[in-house]
Formats: structure tokens, C-alpha cells, sequence
């Protein structure tokens, strides 16, 4: 099973989220699509493959954005209220990651950045960078 497909699946553990696996620049037109909130898998930047005693272990640098609509010029109280709800959802998503045993365990501290009235529809919510690593053969 691919370390997307391993997301894929914790993610059907949130069913009011939908799920998009893209590009920045895809998921912005992908969002139109799909119901909201949305679990955004965002393709992976970079990783590193570990060869040690005959097997291989990928560890992908990800970023994994939990979003929703916010009205056309929201003001600072909307948007607080949407990127706190989609933040608190990311943080329980991480605990998923971590509960499947697919992955080691997701550090103690895990970098955040807000998003805020971003891509094609009008959506507010966080992304978190992660780096999955994963064990076992490849």
C-alpha cells in the first residue's frame, strides 16, 4: 500500500471531510468539486528512501491542508473560527496517522500555517508540513 493510499484511508476515518490527493495548483480547481471541508493531500516536494538490512523505507515530506468556505471577504473573526475548527480537525488527523501504526510516530511538534480566503474557491484552513516515514519493504 503507497503512503498516499495509507492517507487516503485515515481520511475516510473523518467522513464529513472529502478528499482531494493533488498539486498545489490542481487542488485549487479540484475544490470546486468536491463537498466541504475537504482534506487536501498535497503530491509530495521530496523524500528519502533508507536501504538497512535488505529492506526499504520511503519517507515522503508532505503537506496535508484541512480547509473550508469562508464567505468573499470574511472578516478576521470568520476566518479565525474556520482555521481554528480545520486546525483542531488536522490535529486529530495527525492522532489518526499515528494510532494506524502505518507510520513511525508523527513528531512533538509539527509546523502549521494558515490559509486564508486561498485558491480558486473561497476557502479558509491550515496545512501542516509532515514527514512520513514509513516502515517496512517498499
Amino acid at each position: 500500500m503507497s503512503i498516499e493510499e495509507k492517507i487516503r484511508e485515515t481520511a475516510n476515518q473523518f467522513p464529513e471531510f472529502s478528499y482531494i490527493f493533488e498539486d498545489w495548483y490542481s487542488a485549487s480547481t479540484a475544490l470546486s468539486r468536491v463537498a466541504l471541508p475537504a482534506i487536501i493531500a498535497i503530491l509530495p516536494v521530496n523524500g528519502n528512501i533508507k536501504f538497512r538490512n535488505g529492506r526499504t523505507y520511503d519517507t515522503e515530506n508532505i503537506a496535508i491542508a484541512f480547509v473550508d468556505k469562508v464567505p468573499r471577504d470574511a472578516n478576521a473573526g470568520d476566518n479565525s473560527t474556520v482555521y481554528n475548527r480545520m486546525k483542531i480537525a488536522g490535529v486529530e488527523f495527525i492522532k489518526a496517522l499515528n494510532k494506524s501504526g502505518y507510520f513511525e510516530p508523527i513528531g512533538e511538534e509539527v509546523r502549521y500555517e494558515v490559509i486564508c480566503e486561498k485558491f480558486a474557491d473561497i476557502v479558509t484552513g491550515v496545512f501542516f508540513d509532515l514527514q512520513l516515514k514509513e516502515g517496512g519493504m517498499c
